[in-house]
């Protein structure tokens, strides 16, 4: 199950946090916004065979899910461009 946690701040403004949700509304696959606990969804739930969620963690945004890695690789990299475009900065592996 891969996972990343992007450079992206738990403590964007709310014009910021518009964008990151316009964007990710945008992905392949959006699914909408969990009821049970206001996380973002793509392809299905944690219990689908397909699925992609994210997190605000203090650490950066945390996405986590169920892809092939070829997909996942793809997925990723086209959400890093979105929001670096979106919010103009560079959005990447926290880790780098």
């Amino acid at each position: 199950m891969p996972s990343i946690t992007l450079n992206l701040p738990y403590d964007l403004n709310e014009q910021q946090w518009r964008v990151v949700n316009r964007v990710f509304e945008e992905m392949d696959g959006w699914v909408g916004v969990s009821e049970n606990d206001n996380i973002p969804q793509w392809y299905g739930t944690n219990s689908s065979p397909m699925y992609v969620w994210a997190s605000v963690e203090p650490s950066g945004l945390l996405i986590d899910g169920n892809l092939n890695n070829a997909h996942w690789t793809g997925w990723i990299s086209v959400l890093c461009a979105r929001l670096s475009l979106a919010l103009q900065i560079e959005v990447r592996d926290a880790e780098m």
